[in-house]
């Protein structure tokens, strides 16, 4: 198996089986200060039946740095994240303006015309009252404070 392990002067220290995951595996490295490679990605994302049978997406280092690269991936790192406040983390995307990048919302409530099963409820309002009477649905959307982009 170790034999296996070795692509060249670079050895493989991960092996994984989405493409994000070895991304993060490399990246984490890269932060470290460990040069790292992602082998195998377009050939598993092209035949991902093949992905057990190939090995997974490999991350691969240096030979001379793969102790630490797998020490280092071998970490826990759940109890230094969980004491990081929640102030300090980055927004997720859907809390920040596509156009723009802030994070400065409105609320809005926009009457919406009837649509969907509503045309019994006119055709109901037509039989009993003689007519339509007046009724909308509300549709929320947010407005960026920043550049006035809308999204529903």
């Amino acid at each position: 198996m170790r034999e296996l392990s070795r692509q060249g002067d670079l050895e493989v220290v991960g092996s994984y089986r989405f493409s994000h995951e070895a991304e993060l595996a490399r990246a984490a490295l890269d932060t470290a200060g460990i040069r790292a490679w992602v082998l195998d990605e377009a050939q598993i994302r092209m035949r991902w039946f093949l992905s057990d049978a190939l090995g997974g997406i490999k991350v691969a280092v240096r030979s001379e740095d793969a102790a630490d690269a797998r020490a280092l991936l071998a970490r826990d790192f759940s109890v230094e994240l969980r004491n990081v406040p929640e102030s300090h983390l980055p927004p997720s995307p859907e809390e920040v303006c596509p156009a723009c990048g802030s994070d400065k919302f409105r609320e809005i409530r926009r009457r919406k015309a009837p649509g969907g099963r509503q045309w019994l409820m006119v055709l109901a309002e037509w039989l009993i009252a003689g007519g339509p009477l007046p009724h909308y649905r509300f549709a929320s959307a947010r407005e960026c404070a920043a550049c006035g982009h809308r999204s529903e």
